[in-house]
């Protein structure tokens, strides 16, 4: 009698012991897919901050090479846009 009684209580043990154990994994999932999200909005609004300072930065250089005192050269070199400085960046990626 003992017998019958054992062996559903240890087949109830390890299924408890199972679902306890996959809920913990789940949650830790979850945590770390949190952590991770946040991060990358992080980065996006920096990534934003620099494409901002970036553009502003192409606009003061048209305007400073728009002006009759600014030298040809320097002039030209101030006429990059940013999907210049993305092909610049991205072929240096490429290189390493």
């Amino acid at each position: 009698m003992i017998e019958l009684g054992l062996i559903p209580l240890l087949l109830l043990i390890g299924t408890g012991w199972i679902a306890w154990a996959s809920y913990r994994r789940a949650d830790q999932a979850e945590q770390a897919l949190a952590a991770a999200n946040a991060e990358q909005r992080a980065l996006m609004q920096e990534v934003r901050a620099l494409e901002r300072a970036v553009a502003a930065a192409e606009q003061g250089l048209r305007t400073l090479s728009s002006h009759p005192s600014v030298p040809r050269d320097v002039a030209v070199t101030a006429d990059l846009t940013l999907a210049d400085v993305r092909r610049m960046v991205e072929h240096k990626e490429h290189d390493d």
